[in-house]
């Protein structure tokens, strides 16, 4: 309890939140309070909250100017005027809205209102942890040239790797961008599809070496190979779905990937062999390590012991990048909290289902055209069996 002198010489601030404090106690309204003046506050206070003032413009008490400007909110504590600014606004409905919990003190509404803070705040870096940021890489002090879009985190390592050894072995899970990193890369380094410097060739059982090395028609016209073809030109090759080719076949790559700089040609009759160019320089990209199929990737062959040897130094594991995957959601950020919560559950119950990085902009597209999230989950895992669904509750997190 606070005696007349005391109350006079607390700011007018203070004394507006003890009023409020008071009026509470008292299941009184509160809203009052802030359009009343020094003077009436203290008389509340001092009459133990008897009778409620009525509402009335706030004046300057005609004081001395020490007095007058001890009444004005002192601008020195953000938490003080944050509070002032929070007690203003709830001072009708802290009732309804905190029923029981109402607060008694000063303190524990200062105490609760920081612990707010401090779980918003706590908020604010999870999002901010995987935000997008800008890019630059520098090979030897030399800053490369800005490429657009988004980057994934092994970008600079992996354009590192292939400005050191001009080869790079990009190995991941399906949807994780490696393809597209992959060519990020080689316009960093001066190729690209438009200028026709960058080859593509997709591994499949289907790949014969004359479509590697170049074949000859029934007429006798020789058609250059595509890697024949970047190996004599000094062209950047990218060689994707590495694990899909023959491992026989494949052997081919082995004059690519070594320091020979030679490639056997036998179909082309002129020029049964090229020379490395300088300027080549070679990418892979697999789902698996080289061993083989599995339940996850059922079209893969195991690739020759002679060939994974040559690529053991610019071997780099690619994951999914959350900085890229919350960014591909655009406004839709909650989209891409469901999508990893989903993909945590379907790693941590063993199921053979993949949520990649391409479901990201998907949802993006299906969020633009009026989908909720649950909505869009319903689409993902129609095929799921009920017992899968079961395992990840599906359910559940359609109604978070």
């Amino acid at each position: 309890m606070y005696d007349k002198h005391e109350l006079e010489a607390m700011a007018y601030s203070r004394l507006k939140k003890l009023a409020i404090i008071k009026a509470k106690q008292n299941k009184q309204k509160s809203s009052w309070v802030q359009s009343s003046n020094k003077n009436a506050l203290i008389n509340f206070l001092l009459h133990d909250g008897a009778k409620v003032p009525k509402a009335e413009p706030k004046t300057t008490p005609t004081t001395t100017p020490t007095t007058t400007k001890s009444e004005q909110p002192k601008a020195g504590g953000l938490e003080e005027l944050i509070t002032d600014m929070v007690m203003s606004r709830v001072s009708d409905t802290i009732e309804e809205g905190i029923g029981d919990a109402l607060l008694t003190t000063e303190s524990e509404l200062v105490d609760t209102f920081q612990e707010e803070v401090k779980k918003l705040a706590d908020k604010v870096d999870q999002k901010i942890e995987t935000l997008q940021r800008p890019v630059k890489c520098f090979i030897n002090d030399v800053e490369t040239p800005e490429i657009e879009g988004l980057k994934h985190e092994k970008f600079p390592f992996v354009l590192k790797c292939l400005k050191i050894f001009k080869c790079v072995w990009l190995m991941g899970s399906s949807g994780t961008g490696k393809s597209y990193l992959i060519e990020q890369c080689a316009k960093a380094l001066g190729f690209s599809k438009e200028d026709g410097t960058y080859e593509y060739l997709k591994g499949s059982a289907g790949v014969t070496e004359s479509h590697m090395t170049g074949r000859m028609t029934f007429d006798g016209t020789f058609i250059d190979g595509a890697v024949a073809r970047s190996f004599r030109n000094g062209t950047f090759l990218c060689l994707d779905e590495f694990d899909g080719f023959d491992a026989n076949t494949g052997l081919v790559f082995n004059s690519v990937f070594d320091e020979q700089g030679i490639l056997s040609t036998p179909n082309d009759r002129e020029n049964p062999f090229v020379m490395k160019n300088e300027n080549f320089h070679v990418a892979v990209a697999s789902n698996t390590t080289g061993d083989g199929s599995d339940f996850s990737y059922v079209g893969r062959n195991q690739l020759d012991l002679a060939t994974l040897d040559r690529l053991q130094a610019v071997k780099v594991n690619i994951d999914y990048d959350k900085n890229v995957e919350r960014a591909l959601t655009g406004e839709f950020t909650d989209l891409a909290d469901v999508l990893w919560d989903l993909r945590t559950r379907c790693e941590d119950n063993s199921l053979n289902r993949i949520v990649s990085t391409r479901l990201f902009l998907s949802g993006q597209k299906w969020r633009l055209a009026g989908l909720t999230n649950a909505e869009f989950l319903d689409i993902i895992t129609t095929d799921w069996t009920s017992q899968e669904c079961d395992k990840i509750n599906l359910s559940g997190l359609k109604g978070e």
